[in-house]
């Protein structure tokens, strides 16, 4: 059932799907995996459209963005987990890259092959990169040349600097090059590489601190309390006895009246909380790539943050319009 779903998936989106799913390392069948995701999205979408539509008693319009919100949330965090899974499998591997290169050279140099040093030198500990020096391993000893099998291995794991390495490996072997020299050479400029990330890291830790705290706390804060200012206002216009309609014709030619303290819109305080909902969901998604880009140089690693930016930026916007209501709602007479 869920491979005659995955038809409904848009061909090229499956492709993607599948090779992100490969360096996940999972043993999932893309059709059903895809076809799977749709099902739980149409489903969560029905659900979104029935509690907008007869619970929260929204209009058609609010009502339809709930059910296509409903529908690319749930593809987005599908793909945002595996993306990620993908991801974190590829940076475990960079990390212990520089091990590998140097304990399989220190096996060449012992005497043994290079596929037999390649197979040795295999650990448990390496996860991923084990079982692709494995099974380049097996596939040099049936008779495929080395070069080829090196440049295989990424193939397997998402990594820039496991597929630029394996690059420089096959050159170097294709140039007749000394293996053990170039791998310990090699082990060395990682290890560089892996220390200055580390302290890159270390010195942007306060603006990332900085950023996060803004987004997490500042604007839910700003926004809490500008939403319950509105809906004072808009109480007291109610109070004033003035038709809407012909308050906001008239403000339209008398602007000054806002200067005097009178109000002059009709915007509601409903309107400005959901208007304020939208603009912090926006600001977590744009807030949690920036993270990504500081700590990491990529902006798909930063929505890792997501999900806790966004639970706190929508509790605590009605945490504080809550607070502020219950301390000022009386002087306001709200």
């Amino acid at each position: 059932m869920f491979e005659r779903i995955s038809a409904l998936v848009p061909y090229p989106l499956r492709f993607w799907l599948k090779k992100e799913i490969r360096f996940a390392g999972f043993s999932y069948d893309t059709d059903r995996f895809a076809g799977f995701i749709f099902l739980m999205g149409i489903v969560a979408a029905v659900i979104g459209f029935v509690t907008a539509s007869q619970i929260m008693k929204l209009d058609q319009l609010y009502s339809t963005g709930v059910f296509f919100g409903c529908l690319g949330a749930i593809f987005i965090g599908a793909i945002f987990w595996v993306t990620s899974a993908a991801d974190g499998r590829g940076s475990k591997v960079e990390r212990i890259l520089p091990d590998a290169l140097q304990l399989i050279a220190s096996n060449i140099k012992a005497g043994l092959t290079t596929e037999k040093s390649l197979f040795v030198s295999a650990r448990p500990e390496f996860g991923a990169l084990s079982t692709a020096l494995k099974e380049a391993s097996k596939k040099i000893m049936v008779g495929e040349r080395l070069e080829k099998a090196l440049l295989e291995i990424p193939h397997s794991i998402k990594s820039t600097v496991l597929e630029r390495t394996m690059w420089l490996i096959a050159e170097g072997i294709r140039n007749g090059g000394q293996i053990a020299s170039l791998l310990l050479q090699l082990s060395t400029d990682l290890r560089e590489e892996n220390a200055l990330k580390e302290e890159v890291n270390s010195n942007t830790g306060m603006y990332v601190m900085l950023i996060f705290a803004s987004a997490a706390f500042g604007a839910p804060m700003l926004f809490g309390i500008s939403s319950f200012i509105v809906g004072v206002l808009s109480s007291q216009t109610a109070n004033i006895g003035i038709d809407p309609a012909m308050m906001a014709d008239y403000s339209s030619k008398n602007p000054a009246l806002g200067l005097i303290g009178i109000p002059t819109s009709t915007i509601s305080e409903g309107f400005i909380t959901m208007f304020s909902i939208i603009v912090l969901i926006v600001t977590s998604i744009f807030t949690s790539m920036v993270l990504g880009v500081i700590n990491s140089g990529s902006e798909k690693k930063g929505f890792k943050y997501f999900p806790l930016l966004l639970v706190l930026t929508i509790v605590l916007f009605f945490v504080v319009r809550t607070v502020v209501s219950e301390f000022f709602g009386k002087f306001a007479m709200v």
